[in-house]
């Protein structure tokens, strides 16, 4: 009987500076992330408060979600989710890679109140990437899109709170869904093409080398 051989990882020097002996998603090198996992989830979402409205980003977890919207690979289908579907997506979350922008710092953390858990979720952050690989800290997605894809977000974010505060739930999720198109697409890019565009001005892009498959 033929056995299949063990998927061999490498490890990022973070995996040697902690106790556990199982190696958190960021102490994953991104190809072996992708080895790993054959299907991936886009994830964004959108909150019910602002992050001043709760004592400042050390509070993140009193924020709130007003709409969740993924894309999921396996299903190559785009979903959105309420508060009370929020079950359905962490299971979500533990069955495929999570790819997101700032979601490690912002989207996952605000999901840990709904009974996520961070350690069982394998991610990789394009923010995360890119920020290692320009040396250049708060890249914005809108400036990634731009220079990639022509095209950015839809509004400002800071209005998904207030249609959340005047009971205009469609909005959120065209506006949460717009945001999961455009990094989809941004990370489909990458994948294809192995190289992001990072618009610095209207008339000057930097190209940055990327492995994301």
């Amino acid at each position: 009987m033929s056995q299949t051989a063990p998927t061999r990882i490498k490890l990022n020097p973070s995996f040697w500076k902690h106790m556990s002996c199982v190696p958190f998603s960021e102490d994953v090198v991104p190809s072996s992330l992708f080895l790993r996992n054959r299907h991936f989830l886009v994830l964004d979402i959108e909150t019910q408060r602002l992050v001043q409205e709760v004592g400042g980003w050390d509070h993140v977890d009193k924020l709130g979600i007003s709409v969740a919207c993924a894309y999921d690979s396996k299903t190559d289908q785009f979903l959105s989710f309420q508060e009370k579907d929020l079950k359905t997506l962490i299971e979500l979350c533990y069955d495929r890679l999570v790819v997101g922008y700032n979601v490690r710092g912002f989207d996952l953390p605000v999901m840990v109140p709904y009974g996520l858990e961070i350690s069982k979720v394998d991610v990789f952050d394009l923010m995360y990437d890119l920020e290692a690989l320009t040396r250049q800290r708060f890249l914005k997605l809108e400036a990634v899109a731009r220079g990639t894809l022509g095209t950015g977000k839809s509004a400002d974010g800071l209005m998904a709170v207030e249609w959340w505060k005047t009971g205009q739930i469609q909005k959120i999720i065209d506006y949460c869904m717009q945001d999961v198109k455009v990094t989809r697409d941004v990370f489909q890019f990458g994948r294809q093409n192995n190289f992001v565009r990072i618009q610095r001005s209207e008339a000057n892009t930097t190209q940055v080398a990327v492995m994301w498959n």
